[in-house]
């Protein structure tokens, strides 16, 4: 299990975090679900290392080996999207480029560059550009956004076929319902409904 406990957090003077505690599964896909703004990205961040707590810890998850897929795409207009997937792999892997193509559904687009792709093409190049870092646990802050629910759904099984922890935010009802476990949230301060 990967354990939050007694986290307390704040923006400035915005507690977004009062003690708060959770228990996620260590395996599958975990969803967090809730309103925008209740501070689930709060407690991506918090997870991947990107913010620090106030008071309390997390234990069972390395920082330092999860991939960490934000909200915004984060897209460099001047790479391709081939380039893209190979920046993050090792030289040793490089020859995996297809397979990302693949999951992704980027196939015969690796010279296409960022401006010529639609919106939900981004955001899937953005997840398979995480997902190829090979990261022990992956952290998706709204991973199918703009991404039909036909291909979210293959995408999702492509995921569960890494065979590793998967944590993600979503608002999409068939995402949620995909997913092995579905935590609902509300806040701020953030909390289990």
């Amino acid at each position: 299990m990967i354990s939050l406990q007694n986290i307390t957090l704040r923006y400035v003077e915005k507690l977004v975090l009062d003690h708060f505690s959770l228990e996620i599964p260590s395996d599958g896909l975990t969803a967090l679900s809730g309103p925008s703004g209740c501070g689930k990205t709060t407690l991506l961040r918090l997870l991947a290392g990107l913010e620090r707590p106030e008071w309390g810890q997390v234990q069972g998850l390395d920082t330092a080996r999860a991939a960490f897929l934000f909200q915004e795409d984060r897209l460099l207009p001047w790479r391709t999207v081939g380039q893209h997937i190979t920046d993050v792999l090792p030289r040793s892997r490089r020859g995996e480029l297809s397979r990302w193509l693949a999951f992704a559904e980027l196939d015969g687009e690796e010279q296409a560059r960022p401006a010529a792709l639609s919106g939900g093409m981004a955001r899937r190049l953005a997840l398979a550009r995480c997902a190829a870092l090979g990261g022990d646990v992956l952290l998706l802050d709204e991973p199918f956004a703009g991404v039909d629910v036909e291909r979210a759904a293959r995408m999702l099984n492509r995921l569960r076929e890494l065979a590793v922890p998967v944590v993600l935010t979503s608002h999409q009802a068939p995402v949620l319902a995909a997913c092995d476990a579905v935590i609902a949230l509300d806040g701020p301060p953030l909390h289990r409904v």
